[in-house]
């Protein structure tokens, strides 16, 4: 059963350190697919003269701003005390920060984060944090470690110990 666990936590902590990268993101147009302006008229002008620079031509934008990916947050169970859920800027691990949902849990400092290929729990008792992936309203699986919080960020918890669960969960 330890062995089940085990290999469980591995897998969760690979999918939280390996999927950084938002999934299903829109691609952005490449310069061929840019509109460009239409040919003047010709209006029976002259051409230039030689020796005369030639007006500046637009370019295409070479990559459009990224947009940032959509998720849905892992609904929670009315028996966790859920408060008000809030949007919030999270970092996990070593991950870029990114946008995510932040939903305080019973009332002792303990919260749920939701955000692109992020869906994690950190439950608090006497002043450590315990960080749980999850699955569902009633499945969440540790992934290991002790946190405690960061004395010089407040908003992130530490992991205690050397573990294959993310080492710094921080929620903005």
């Amino acid at each position: 059963m330890r062995s089940i666990i085990m290999a469980a936590a591995c897998v969760a902590s690979l999918a939280l350190t390996a999927c950084s990268q938002a999934k299903g993101s829109v691609d952005a147009p490449t310069a061929d697919e840019a509109t460009t302006p239409a040919p003047a008229e010709d209006t029976g002008a002259t051409a230039a003269k030689p020796g005369t620079p030639a007006p500046p031509v637009p370019t295409a934008p070479t990559a459009a701003k990224p947009q940032a990916a959509a998720y849905t947050p892992v609904p929670i169970s009315r028996d966790d005390q859920p408060g008000r859920a809030r949007q919030i800027r999270c970092q996990v691990g070593s991950a870029p920060e990114t946008d995510c949902t932040f939903t305080p849990l019973f009332g002792d400092g303990s919260f749920q984060l939701d955000g692109p290929d992020i869906a994690l729990r950190m439950v608090i008792s006497d002043g450590e944090g315990g960080l749980f992936e999850v699955i569902g309203p009633e499945e969440r699986v540790a992934i290991g470690g002790t946190y405690r919080r960061d004395s010089r960020d407040r908003a992130c918890w530490i992991a205690n110990e050397e573990t294959p669960a993310p080492s710094r969960v921080c929620a903005r």
